[in-house]
């Protein structure tokens, strides 16, 4: 099977279990690129009705330190079209990085 040549999850990334880890590890290996979309602050509060217990900034470290993840980006929006819209710009962003 032909690896896939980006690929990413997004969300709170605060907890993150072991479970969810193994899911990850298995996505980093089918794919070249692999990247993290992590909720903001406002997005955990206003859609999923809970705060985070850690900052955007330490869920986003949390995220980065995965090995294999190649770019974490913060996620915005729960608006489909509109997390396309961001992933894209951030792997552009990579892209024009490297």
């Amino acid at each position: 099977m032909e690896k896939k040549k980006i690929d990413f999850c997004i969300g709170i990334f605060d907890n993150l279990t072991e479970n969810g880890l193994e899911k990850i590890k298995k996505d980093i290996e089918n794919c070249e690129i692999y990247g993290i979309g992590v909720y903001t602050d406002r997005v955990v509060i206003d859609n999923f009705y809970t705060y985070p217990q850690n900052n955007l900034e330490k869920r986003m470290e949390t995220a980065k330190n995965i090995n294999g993840v190649k770019f974490v980006f913060p996620i915005d929006s729960i608006e489909p079209n509109k997390i396309k819209e961001i992933v894209m710009n951030e792997y552009t962003k990579l892209l024009e990085q490297n």
